[in-house]
């Protein structure tokens, strides 16, 4: 694998963060960007496919939901499962950009691990802000994707 692109998908740790959480086990992202890269889940210029979420959850021994709707993603994350957005052009991103959804208060707001800001991480979001935010045209079984051990 080019020192580049592993370099370049080492950086994002939305997958460690997954994983991690979830199992309890500490995974390498230099070995995680290995698999996604060998596997054909790294997309020249633009970070990762889709598909890596589900696929990456699924080789990790870890359950998966897909398209799920605003109420499914409200409903996943009271019943302590993590879901991982994909987000347009907004208050997450630019262009395009990977976050998990960690939980949700009892008021209703959404609690983020965003792998590039730990501000936006500290911070509780209106779901319907993340519902109007995130990417429309999604392949996998996106734009939200529940996973759980």
């Amino acid at each position: 694998m080019p020192l580049e692109i592993n370099q370049k998908i080492a950086e994002k740790s939305l997958e460690r963060m997954m994983v991690s959480t979830l199992t309890g086990t500490n995974v390498d992202p230099v070995e995680m960007a290995q698999w996604s890269y060998e596997n054909g889940y790294y997309c020249p210029g633009g970070g990762s496919y889709h598909s890596l979420i589900p696929k990456a959850a699924e080789h990790r021994g870890l359950s998966v939901d897909m398209n799920l709707d605003g109420e499914n993603v409200a409903d996943a994350l009271a019943e302590g499962k993590l879901v991982v957005a994909i987000m347009s052009k907004g208050h997450f991103t630019k262009s395009g950009h990977f976050i998990v959804l960690r939980g949700i208060t009892a008021d209703g707001k959404v609690l983020v691990a965003d792998p590039a800001s730990l501000k936006r991480s500290n911070q509780e979001w209106d779901l319907s802000l993340i519902l109007e935010e995130a990417r429309k045209r999604v392949g996998a079984g996106g734009p939200f994707w529940a996973i759980s051990n």
